[in-house]
């Protein structure tokens, strides 16, 4: 049971951080043009859905294991580190990588290219913290 349950968790994980391996330059380059702006707008709800899905089952799988393996209260202090690093991966997520596609997604549907451009770095540095944090949470699980 716990083999099947590190397999979930490896995949769930690899999903929540290959998903945005590509996005940065997809959003830099198809801001550049309405049309191809507003294909982005659908290419970044699924890449939203397919994200969250991976992350609630990565953070799911963790907790799995938590218990499969060493118990809640029994973990080494490096997984509740990870915990807690997956938990803010979520919060930079929901509040700095989503508002700052919000103002890209806005000025694409108003069609002010400028505008959209604009907003392109700082929702690369949103999804450049996502991916410090993945590394500092994948690093706590093999210390």
């Amino acid at each position: 049971m716990t083999e099947a349950v590190v397999i979930l968790h490896v995949v769930f994980a690899s999903a929540w951080f290959g998903h945005k391996l590509l996005t940065p330059r997809d959003v830099r380059v198809s801001v550049r043009t309405i049309e191809s702006g507003s294909l982005l707008i659908e290419r970044m709800q699924r890449a939203r859905s397919l994200g969250m899905l991976a992350g609630l089952g990565t953070l799911g799988t963790g907790i799995w294991l938590i218990y499969l393996t060493t118990g809640l209260f029994d973990a080494p202090v490096t997984i509740y580190v990870a915990l807690g690093v997956v938990v803010l991966m979520f919060v930079v997520g929901a509040t700095i990588a989503r508002t700052a596609w919000n103002e890209i997604r806005d000025a694409i549907e108003a069609n002010d290219v400028p505008g959209a451009a604009g907003g392109v770095s700082a929702f690369n540095r949103a999804l450049n913290l996502e991916s410090l944090l993945w590394i500092l949470a994948l690093t706590m699980m093999f210390v």
